[in-house]
């Protein structure tokens, strides 16, 4: 992604938020989730991507979900905007976050909001959706925790739709303590999640969420090539001619062993690379300091000499005898091997105590 130097100018722009009307000074190419995070103060809208490809910071805009990450502020003005804050559309907004507590659709709660801008877009438009519709129209929005099941499910609850979950009709605990039996909830038995509402609600604060006034930012600048050696020219300078920038960071800066990955003893992936990079997006330097000193240094001003390389693409390349070392100290680029067994499923649940027909109900 090209990122643009910040511009002094700005422009006033009005429209109507969840309902209000309200006022908002910014750049005119600033995002909308810019201005909704930093200017109005609506983190409910989260940033995953800002190229419009995880749907996380969906909003309405004259009830249509868009990508805010995508949509300038400029081109907000004289629209209405719902965000998660609001009640949505008709009060749709109220009603799903309230089927996605109640069904646990809500997990880490990154894409809450944005999945439910757009079920409240569906649900304004279709009623009464199937199945299929409801999966089309939250098919932009990505979901790493939940499989889509339950989200599927809740939607369909909120719409009052037949075939949802009919283990969610069972009274949840909270509700259970008030019915005057079993204080105390069988196994099986649905429980509030208890971080449950502030994710649903858009008022959960993650680590982009909140920073102290006094805060640095880091711009993490990559490489624009697959594959490449590259060698760093003269970057005190840089630091020099940039006010409010307090640091360079090199693979140099970084303490130990400047490595990681996923296997305790195998540690293949550089924190910044050295000399060479090995697929598109590597990280390469740090930028450090205020937001507007890093976010005014283009890619292009930094003294990086590159010299691209052909690219190992695919798996086929990558195994083929001599293909160049991918990972450091993996000279067959394979980074680990493994099996896995299974034994008589049947078998165990018979030996186990509690009776495998148990499972099965």
């Amino acid at each position: 992604m090209q990122e643009r130097a910040p511009q002094s100018e700005t422009v006033t722009v009005t429209f109507t938020l969840n309902g209000r009307p309200t006022t908002a000074v910014a750049a005119p190419f600033a995002s909308l989730a810019d201005t909704l995070r930093q200017e109005l103060g609506l983190t409910g809208t989260k940033i995953g991507c800002e190229a419009g490809d995880c749907g996380a910071c969906t909003v309405l805009l004259d009830g249509a979900q868009v990508c805010a990450c995508l949509v300038s502020t400029a081109q907000a003005d004289h629209t209405s905007i719902e965000t998660v804050e609001g009640a949505g559309p008709l009060g749709l907004t109220e009603r799903l976050r309230r089927a996605f507590l109640e069904h646990g659709a809500a997990q880490c709660g990154i894409c809450t909001p944005g999945m439910l801008m757009a079920a409240a877009d569906l649900l304004a438009h279709t009623p009464s959706p199937g199945r299929r519709e409801v999966e089309d129209a939250t098919g932009g929005v990505l979901c790493r925790c939940t499989g889509y099941l339950k989200i599927v499910e809740a939607i369909l609850d909120a719409a009052g739709a037949k075939g949802s979950d009919p283990s969610a009709q069972r009274p949840l605990f909270p509700r259970s303590l008030s019915e005057g039996s079993d204080p105390f909830p069988a196994v099986g038995t649905r429980l509030l999640r208890v971080d449950g509402w502030p994710k649903v609600a858009g008022t959960d604060r993650f680590g982009a969420d909140e920073a102290p006034a006094d805060a640095l930012w880091m711009r993490v600048v990559r490489s624009p090539h697959a594959r490449a050696r590259f060698a760093l020219g003269d970057l005190a300078a840089v630091k020099a001619r940039t006010p409010d920038l307090v640091a360079i960071l090199t693979s140099r800066d970084v303490p130990g062993e400047n490595a990681f990955g996923v296997f305790p003893n195998t540690k293949d992936q550089p924190v910044l690379a050295s000399g060479h990079v090995r697929f598109r997006g590597e990280a390469v330097l740090a930028l450090v300091g205020t937001r507007a000193a890093v976010e005014s240094i283009s890619d292009a001003e930094l003294p990086i000499a590159w010299q691209p390389e052909t690219p190992i693409t695919g798996i086929g390349a990558a195994l083929t005898s001599g293909a160049p070392t991918i990972h450091v100290g993996i000279p067959d680029n394979v980074l680990t091997r493994g099996n896995l067994k299974c034994g008589d499923v049947d078998a165990g649940h018979a030996r186990a105590a509690l009776r495998s027909a148990i499972w099965r109900q």
